[in-house]
């Protein structure tokens, strides 16, 4: 009977990447306010986004990011035996992201494809009290290339798209973790977004401020209240940028605590491949194996601040600075899949990421 729940444990892995997404549903529900203050500036406009099929946007990217992390237990139950027990980085560097348009499946709709790769960052700090090597970068930290597609409509609105995963971190949990969820977080995987906030659906000028509210449902069926992100925006003032008249918009987007225990869905699966002949030893370590089982992640409401220089003209952010801070617990205990012992693992991670764009160059392909 362990043997055969350490073998369902291996297959589990490839059913949620597989089949995880069909039951997430992954949904976008938003509801628009405007609010108008009369205040001197110039006349109201609707703000849009250029998104000319077969342009082509580069933006210069500057990372600054502060990864402050501990852990205890066995690293092994989360994919990862080199887990270190105590993390302090601080990484940063420049590179240039492009971004594809391309014609939508729906009028009105645009895929952006968005490439990138930093392939020189700068790290310093401390991996289990000892200093970093030069040019060295921790797997956790490490950034593979950003190549992504996403849709929009002409106000910057994500789309989602009915084949996409309902994972909320935008990784792979089919790994039960394997700290693939937290690429999202670590390793750059929020980089590939949109340049700019949302727009309002009418006309502003100073002083307007407008917000959306965006739902997410738990993955995988989970029960619980859905993820909900509010997204709010206000143009601050006018300025000019290399001689280019722009709106200055200040945007806050609050997402609420994410909380979940996978522990339901695992027990699930488990008694699904418990034989209906199991003997009564075999449903006893089942049954040993459900009271100790936990899956437990914990992310704390999250804020981030974005100033968008916005070029109302040409339909494009010409910069936007993105500050944002995240902090998440995952606590684990999990059957070792070699010895069927149970195994501990609770991490504990702080980041900080502050994100400069700029454009640099607009062209038709």
């Amino acid at each position: 009977m362990r043997l055969r729940l350490l073998s369902i444990l291996s297959v589990f892995a490839l059913v949620v990447t597989a089949c995880g997404a069909g039951e997430a549903d992954q949904s976008n529900t938003s509801a628009l306010q405007q609010t108008t203050t009369t205040q001197s500036g110039p006349e109201a406009i609707l703000l849009s986004y250029s998104l000319e099929p077969g342009t082509t946007y580069t933006y210069e990217v500057d990372l600054d990011q502060g990864i402050v992390m501990t852990s205890e237990g066995d690293g092994a139950v989360a994919g990862d035996e080199d887990m270190p027990g105590n993390m302090s980085l601080q990484l940063d560097g420049s590179t240039t992201f492009t971004h594809t348009v391309a014609e939508g499946p729906e009028p009105g709709t645009y895929e952006i494809t968005i490439r990138g790769e930093f392939t020189d960052l700068n790290v310093a700090g401390t991996v289990d009290g000892a200093e970093v090597a030069p040019g060295e970068i921790p797997d956790i930290a490490d950034m593979p290339p950003i190549d992504m597609t996403i849709l929009v409509d002409e106000q910057g609105n994500a789309i989602p798209r009915g084949d996409e995963t309902g994972d909320l971190f935008g990784g792979d949990l089919g790994a039960l973790g394997a700290l693939g969820g937290l690429e999202t977080f670590t390793q750059g995987g929020d980089l590939g977004r949109l340049v700019g906030p949302p727009l309002s659906d009418g006309p502003v000028t100073v002083g307007d401020s407008w917000s959306e509210t965006i739902e997410m449902p738990m993955m995988m069926g989970l029960d619980g209240d859905p993820v909900t992100t509010v997204i709010t925006s206000e143009v601050t003032d006018t300025d000019t940028l290399d001689g280019h008249d722009v709106f200055v918009i200040e945007t806050e987007m609050v997402t609420s605590m994410i909380e979940f225990d996978l522990a339901e869905f695992l027990i699930g699966f488990f008694e699904a491949f418990l034989p209906e002949d199991a003997s009564g030893e075999d449903q006893a370590e089942l049954d040993a194996l459900v009271a100790d089982l936990r899956f437990l992640m914990n992310i704390d409401e999250t804020v981030g601040e974005m100033t968008t220089l916005f070029d109302a003209e040409s339909g494009l952010a010409r910069q936007a600075d993105f500050a944002s801070q995240t902090h998440m617990i995952m606590d684990l205990n999990m059957p070792d899949q070699a010895t069927g012992e149970m195994m501990g693992f609770v991490l504990d991670m702080n980041i900080n990421q502050k994100v400069t764009y700029r454009l640099v160059d607009s062209a038709g392909t």
